[in-house]
């Protein structure tokens, strides 16, 4: 008898929030972490997926990247991965990445790029996003970040 593997999808679409004004014009090599942690300790979900739009500023894009870091809570309860705060400088460093999505090009300054990262491995317990600006250009001066993720788990018992 064969066995069917599937996906099953535990979340639909959660917005993880930020404070928007972490975005606002910031410069390429700086980064916003989310204002919420997100548990991960009843359901302990496997993997998720990040899906986002931010508004681009500066110049048109040709080339870069967004990067998503994952910032685990670590046993004193109150640090996440390097215990990196929200700066408009610097990025989590880089043992806490989970992904980089490049983007489309020629967006132009106040217009939205998307992406979607999909397929991250989650860890048990809580957790904070954080994103990083690579685009090589500054995001808009009201960059208006969105960046929802879903979880998922396989089943093996189908």
């Amino acid at each position: 008898m064969a066995n069917t593997t599937r996906w099953i999808l535990d979340t639909a679409w959660t917005a993880a929030t930020f404070t928007a004004g972490d975005f606002n014009s910031l410069a390429s090599g700086g980064g916003g972490l989310s204002t919420a942690a997100i548990t991960n300790s009843s359901n302990l979900d496997l993997y998720c997926d990040v899906s986002g739009v931010v508004t681009v500023g500066g110049t048109t894009v040709t080339a870069g990247f967004l990067s998503l870091f994952l910032l685990p809570l670590l046993q004193d309860g109150s640090t996440y991965g390097d215990g990196y705060v929200s700066s408009t400088t610097v990025q989590p460093v880089s043992t806490y990445l989970a992904g980089n999505s490049q983007v489309k090009v020629g967006v132009t300054s106040g217009n939205t790029v998307t992406f979607m990262m999909r397929g991250l491995i989650l860890p048990p317990g809580d957790f904070k996003f954080a994103l990083g600006n690579n685009l090589t250009i500054a995001l808009y001066t009201t960059a208006a970040l969105t960046l929802k993720y879903r979880t998922y788990n396989e089943n093996l018992n189908v």
